[in-house]
């Protein structure tokens, strides 16, 4: 938990300290900025970075001002700068709040974030305490003031240059958020013409996106009140759409799908077949099929609905007035009965065709005994006669069978 000074104590605290204490501490700010840099070095290293020589000095600049604005403020002993141009005040943190600001969004532009500033602060913090400690001349007290008072200064100059690195990164968050929009939408677009190469090779750059041979669009539905999705930064997604979708380079790739359904937790997606990117539309268009499929409740399961997964459903569903024909002539002889035997009498059918003709087999499918589908079985090949023996005749009766248990009664 970080700390946080009480309202208006860090003036206090400075005022408890004697001014003559800046002047001792001045001499130190060349050693103390040194041995912070290295300690920047260090860490770097032992991350495996390289720092660069303009970086290097940026981190010794801000700390050597950090360190020389805290001892004008003891010095001052009402927590004012007096340096010449200082604008600071005990109100707020003024010319070195701007400098820090100004440091950390300079370090979110180059995308480095402020570990090198909190590393050099706590050096130089360090490094001033333990010269402190070992004098004589400054009591229990105000060491403990002291202490205060630097932990107070830290969180003011790590707020500021927060601050600045929060503002640039959100902005530029935004704009690539904004460009990959503009991409998606030129992919998406369904005007019949397909954008230019060269268009999209530049909106592809700008919105820091390795152009794949071949994606899939998910449609994406909220089903709880989750956080965003956060998928794959290689993904294109639009959640402000009319429709929102995203857009899976290599949808087929190894784990590519498990990590979509991951990153989507709290979203329903639909996605559409793996084509070129230049068809991109056209796996948009096929999604939308498959999802009224499942806004109806004809498709449904966990997870990623594939369109792939689900092709007997699309084209039954595709024309119904024509499959609805079909059943009408193909189940002419149940169209006496009444509704619940019709049920009954077709469920048996189906499950009959779909044993291979086995009356055991088709009985454990529908939960009733062998006997009762053999009776049933010598009903409907009392009504149906030759056409039970027709291969042709069993395919078109299995086909509208099918057709009804997905789409319901279509007579």
């Amino acid at each position: 938990m970080s700390y946080r000074p009480r309202e208006g104590a860090h003036g206090a605290l400075v005022a408890d300290l004697p001014p003559a204490l800046g002047s001792r501490l001045r001499p130190l700010v060349p050693h103390l900025t040194e041995e912070a840099v290295e300690a920047v070095r260090r860490r770097a290293e032992a991350h495996s970075q390289t720092l660069e020589p303009a970086h290097v000095e940026s981190v010794r600049t801000v700390i050597g001002a950090a360190a020389h604005a805290f001892l004008d403020r003891i010095e001052d002993g009402s927590g004012a700068v007096r340096r010449a141009g200082a604008e600071d005040t005990p109100e707020g943190p003024g010319a070195i709040g701007r400098t820090f600001r100004a440091f950390g969004a300079g370090e979110a532009r180059q995308g480095r974030s402020l570990e090198c500033l909190h590393t050099g602060m706590r050096t130089s913090a360090a490094v001033a305490w333990r010269r402190l400690a070992g004098a004589h001349s400054i009591d229990r007290d105000q060491m403990a003031a002291l202490g205060e008072a630097l932990f107070a200064f830290q969180e003011e100059i790590s707020t500021a240059a927060a601050e600045g690195h929060a503002q640039v990164r959100g902005a530029g968050v935004e704009a690539l958020r904004r460009r990959r929009s503009r991409l998606l939408d030129v992919l998406l677009a369904e005007s019949g013409t397909e954008p230019e190469a060269r268009t999209v090779s530049t909106l592809a750059r700008a919105a820091r996106w390795r152009v794949p041979e071949r994606v899939a669009v998910a449609l994406l539905h909220q089903e709880d009140a989750s956080a965003p999705p956060v998928p794959p930064s290689d993904v294109l997604v639009d959640l402000d759409r009319l429709e929102p979708c995203a857009l899976i380079p290599d949808p087929e790739g190894p784990g590519r799908l498990r990590s979509l359904e991951r990153s989507l937790r709290g979203y329903r997606a639909v996605l559409g077949p793996t084509v070129p990117l230049d068809e991109a539309p056209a796996s948009l268009a096929r999604a939308r099929e498959l999802a009224e499929l499942a806004r109806c409740g004809v498709v449904s399961g966990p997870g990623v609905l594939r369109w792939s997964d689900h092709l007997p459903e699309l084209l039954l569903s595709r024309d119904t007035a024509l499959v609805a024909e079909l059943t009408r002539s193909r189940l002419a002889p149940l169209a006496g009965m009444r509704e619940p035997q019709r049920e009954r009498m077709a469920d048996t059918l189906l499950a009959w065709l779909e044993s291979g003709f086995n009356a055991n087999e088709a009985a454990e499918r529908l939960r009733i005994h062998p006997q009762t589908v053999r009776y049933r079985m010598r009903q409907l090949e009392e009504l149906f006669g030759s056409r039970l023996r027709e291969p042709g005749a069993r395919f078109e009766l299995e086909l509208v069978l099918r057709a009804r248990r997905l789409l319901g009664p279509l007579e």
